[in-house]
């Protein structure tokens, strides 16, 4: 604790320093000596998340309970070199009780008391260090009350229990109708990282940084510098709707030096190995290099989830009804056009769908993580009929299995999807119901029925390693998430609630985005 006194007469006289003089009656009043206790050499915060409560003691000499005369002040300082130098006042009570808002970073916090009387202030000092919510956990994206898009953060802080982080994006566009928000992944460099977020009126590249509570808008990923489209004429400005890699893997070492971009009727791919700036040429939807027939990709990418590294990307052909794969195998940067899949008679599904009367499309799609990467489509057709098709990109057809819909209660008009990659089981929500089915055994089991509808279902493969963990988000008049567990048992449906795993948000939650890194 340091004293400061503001009397320069009392610096000249050091016999006095305990006492001040009455010049009315020429005698010497003893100094009521300040002493400040209870406060702690540090404390950790989270940002806009916790409170920083410090109920300090105080001590005089002369009137220890009597303190109408003392005067508080809470003032953080910032650490920064001079001119830069910052003191923000935080609070003029004894007790502090301060919510956290100050960005993500270490402060010294000093306490200081001021004798109205005299003008002596005494201080006491001691370290915050403000952390960030947003270095591991999972963006929130949906829409608010209003329609405008809202990103909460929901946040695994090691010690501390999981919570949400609300209103994070500033949303300065003013964007409308949530789609998806994608994290992207890193290998050599920080450039490599990036956040998108994509709605029904824009799609804009955020702020990343995990030291910001608050995030806005930092380029359009419309941008004409992006997507060069050298030869190829297509509708402009193209509706980004996804991107490829995402940040981390089950693994968390996914390495990527590439990017692919998918629009509402395109797909590109670009390298960024040695250059922060992406470039966009032609589309590699079509069948033959700057071809000018492009086809209609769906907006699933296909390819091996459980390895480091990304290969054999897959689409499928909502044109011509078939899946393709890229002409480049191992980088996934460079493919210039698509190539048709063979098909021979010993595979347990034709990749060409026009071979089925009537023809069937794709439904849904997902990569799986068990079963050495498989990934899974579902396929419907014109007479109502669902079928499951595993196959392990590009070429490997693996099995094909019809959904039995006398089982499968209310299959048809399910909306959301998620298929478990350890067992045959995909679950599907109808409404506020969720539902798991084995497809192998012709097994349906009503797993919960909601108090809202059901807005987001996924299995999540990156925060904790597993291949049985399940995300729901529901939406009534608020929002909730909720995380499930199902059990890998061939012979029967256990999916399961986790104790704790209820979290409130304000938003009709569309996609769970992944992200566990600092910078």
């Amino acid at each position: 604790m340091k004293k400061v006194l503001y009397l320069s007469l009392l610096l000249l006289v050091p016999v006095f320093i305990s006492c001040v003089d009455d010049l009315g009656n020429d005698t010497m009043s003893e100094i009521n000596e300040i002493e400040i206790s209870g406060i702690e050499e540090s404390y950790t915060k989270i940002a806009r998340q916790e409170t920083l409560e410090i109920t300090p003691e105080i001590k005089g000499s002369l009137s220890a309970s009597d303190e109408s005369n003392l005067s508080y002040e809470w003032f953080l300082c910032d650490n920064g070199i001079e001119p830069n130098h910052n003191h923000i006042t935080i609070s003029t009570e004894r007790n502090l009780n301060y919510f956290v808002e100050s960005n993500p970073r270490n402060y010294t916090l000093y306490f200081s008391v001021l004798d109205n009387t005299t003008g002596l202030k005494w201080e006491k000092e001691t370290e915050l260090n403000v952390v960030s919510p947003m270095v591991r956990g999972f963006y929130l994206a949906g829409d608010k009350a209003d329609g405008t898009v809202g990103i909460d953060f929901l946040s695994f802080i090691d010690g501390r229990d999981t919570a949400v982080v609300k209103n994070i994006y500033l949303n300065a566009k003013n964007l409308k109708g949530a789609k998806n928000i994608v994290f992207t992944g890193y290998y050599y460099s920080d450039y490599l990282i990036d956040l998108w977020i994509m709605a029904e009126n824009g799609s804009y590249q955020l702020e990343k940084s995990a030291s910001l509570v608050e995030i806005k808008e930092i380029e359009d990923m419309n941008n004409p510098d992006r997507f060069l489209f050298p030869t190829v004429t297509v509708s402009k400005p193209e509706q980004v709707m996804d991107v490829l890699p995402r940040a981390y893997s089950r693994s968390n070492t996914i390495r990527s030096r590439s990017r692919i971009i998918m629009t509402e009727n395109n797909c590109y791919a670009a390298s960024v190995a040695y250059d922060p700036i992406e470039a966009y040429g032609n589309p590699f939807n079509c069948y033959a290099a700057a071809s000018s027939e492009l086809f209609k990709p769906s907006k699933y990418i296909f390819h091996r989830e459980n390895t480091t590294s990304i290969s054999g990307i897959t689409l499928y052909d909502e044109t011509n009804h078939c899946f393709v794969r890229a002409n480049s195998y191992s980088n996934y940067g460079t493919p210039t056009y698509c190539i048709k899949l063979n098909d021979a008679s010993s595979q347990p599904f034709y990749f060409d769908q026009t071979k089925y009367t009537p023809v069937r499309d794709l439904v849904y799609g997902e990569n799986g993580v068990a079963n050495a990467g498989r990934s899974y489509a579902l396929m419907g057709d014109a007479n109502g009929k669902y079928f499951v098709y595993q196959f392990t990109a590009p070429s490997t057809a693996f099995a094909a299995y019809d959904i039995d819909m006398t089982v499968a209660t209310e299959f048809a008009q399910a909306e959301k999807y998620a298929f478990y990659s350890s067992q045959p089981i995909i679950l599907y929500a109808v409404g506020a119901k969720l539902y798991a089915y084995d497809y192998v055994r012709k097994d349906c089991k009503l797993v919960n029925t909601f108090d809202a509808e059901i807005t987001y279902l996924a299995m999540d493969y990156s925060s904790n390693n597993s291949t049985s963990h399940i995300w729901v988000a529901t939406y009534g008049t608020s929002g909730k998430i909720y995380g499930y567990n199902i059990e890998d048992n061939q012979n029967a449906i256990n999916v399961t609630p986790v104790e704790h795993e209820v979290f409130d948000t304000d938003l009709k939650v569309v996609k769970m985005e992944y992200r566990n890194v600092a910078i």
